[in-house]
């Protein structure tokens, strides 16, 4: 008997890491998401609400197989493990995702992996369709030998660590230019520089001649899977295209690949060439869509036989 729970607090993350953990041990790069995710999408602004935006998905209380977050834009990512239980956990979620406390006039957009057969089809058979738009490529990159170094970067630029907390507000304000959004403040990334599973020497920049911050690219390390993630990446708009992204994710490889990771992942939207030209000239290749469907076809009956 399966049953939905809000998120309640940090077990649950942990609860929720475990359960990404041993669903790449068994798909490897064909996840919803990667450990690192759930601490950045948990603490990556002010806005974001767990116990209203998180539903956990038990077969048995205190199992954990799956989990849906909503986000303030409509939304909801989806992650299920056994594949088995695709059918059970759609029929669940998917009311709750249309009902969800907070929900926005916008509706509603479900996110699945072209790979994740069993879920797709559930959706389907629930009355779900493919969005049209772009969809979220997941990129990766084996780690067995380093890709070749990044042409040198212009003089004056430098490539670091972020130095510790007392670099906190350089590092938000450096987010908040390169993504062109406010929702990254000093506060936000001070708390996110303290979580457990935030390693200050993955947490890279791009140094600009008069000493301010003109890009930057924060890592995540899953030490079960020896896979490293960047979530994000971002470069002020007056540095661009200086190669300097490219020259962190180097950086980045290289200080993964001695933490003893055997592969990388990045994800980016399709409808932005730039950036996926960005992360396949650093040597990644696309291993799957991460598609979108809507929710707006429910209505609350039974799928036709």
């Amino acid at each position: 008997m399966s049953r939905l729970r809000p998120y309640r607090d940090v077990a649950d993350l942990e609860a929720m890491e475990r359960l990404v953990a041993r669903a790449w041990a068994e798909r490897g790069p064909h996840v919803e998401c990667a450990v690192g995710d759930l601490t950045w999408r948990l603490l990556r602004n002010a806005q974001v609400r767990p116990q209203e935006d998180i539903i956990l998905w038990e077969r048995e209380p205190g199992q954990l197989a799956g989990f849906a977050w909503a986000y303030g834009n409509g939304d909801v990512d989806l992650l299920v493990h056994p594949l088995m239980h695709a059918d059970a956990f759609a029929q669940d979620v998917l009311p709750w995702a249309r009902a969800r406390p907070g929900n926005t006039s916008l509706p509603a957009t479900l996110w699945a992996l072209e790979s994740n057969g069993p879920l797709l089809a559930a959706l389907q058979r629930l009355g779900c369709r493919r969005t049209p738009g772009g969809c979220y490529l997941h990129l990766e990159l084996p780690l067995h030998a380093l890709p070749p170094p990044p042409p040198p970067l212009p003089e004056g630029y430098r490539v670091r660590a972020v130095r510790g907390p007392e670099e906190v507000a350089a590092r938000a304000l450096v987010h908040r230019r390169g993504f062109g959004s406010e929702r990254m403040t000093t506060e936000v990334y001070a708390r996110l520089m303290e979580a457990p599973r935030y390693q200050p020497a993955l947490d890279l920049v791009a140094e600009a001649p008069d000493g301010s911050l003109a890009a930057c690219a924060l890592g995540w390390f899953d030490e079960l899977n020896a896979v490293g993630e960047f979530e994000p990446t971002a470069c002020a708009p007056e540095h661009r295209r200086r190669g300097l992204v490219r020259a962190l994710l180097h950086e980045g490889l290289g200080r993964m690949h001695g933490m003893g990771a055997r592969r990388a992942i990045v994800y980016a939207f399709d409808g932005n060439p730039a950036s996926v030209a960005l992360y396949q000239s650093a040597g990644f290749t696309v291993v799957d869509r991460n598609l979108g469907h809507s929710l707006e076809s429910l209505d609350g009956a039974p799928p036709a036989k």
